[in-house]
């Protein structure tokens, strides 16, 4: 009898541990719905554990992150400055379509004091050309810049997985080094 009472006492004490146990273990969620959000990723911490319901995870260090959000932050702010220049240039050249159409209109109505005028403004619409000219030019270094960084950041990229293939090789042959003298 005092051995079923041991014996019933004892697991009663261990359901409680184990209780305690699985009660002290928290574990992070991580819905469907992460996969489609945008913003901030989630920052995990050391010793936690996490059940992914997404098909796909990405695990990225912070050095890595805060590089990638730097590239994207500068692509966004020349895609702000080429979209400016674009909007711009639009505007120029509708103004100097309006004002072709005038000055046609003038011409057609008077004489030779409309030619100078028209003269003149002929010589604005070649510098305005002139200008837009430039604005393209500039268009175009600028999007030479943007695949000089990209090509960087590629060529960064396969340097990385090259170097962790050389590392993961001197860890192999350190390894059989190792194994081979004991």
């Amino acid at each position: 009898m005092k051995i079923i009472a041991f014996v019933f006492s004892f697991f009663i004490v261990l359901s409680s541990w184990s209780q305690v146990a699985r009660d002290s273990v928290k574990v992070i969620e991580i819905p469907m719905s992460y996969a489609n959000q945008v913003g901030e990723p989630l920052t995990v911490k050391k010793d936690s554990l996490y059940v992914f319901k997404t098909s796909e995870v990405y695990l990225v260090n912070k050095k890595s992150f805060l590089a990638m959000k730097n590239i994207y932050q500068t692509t966004i702010d020349q895609d702000k400055m080429t979209k400016e220049l674009v909007e711009k240039y639009t505007a120029t050249l509708r103004r100097n379509i309006d004002l072709e159409r005038q000055l046609k209109i003038n011409f057609s109505k008077s004489d030779s004091l409309d030619q100078k005028i028209h003269e003149r403004n002929q010589l604005t619409l070649d510098r305005t050309q002139k200008a837009l000219d430039y604005t393209i030019n500039s268009l175009d270094r600028a999007t030479k810049s943007l695949d000089i960084v990209e090509k960087e950041s590629k060529r960064q990229r396969r340097k990385s997985v090259f170097e962790k293939i050389l590392i993961g090789a001197a860890g192999i042959g350190a390894g059989i080094l190792i194994g081979n003298a004991f």
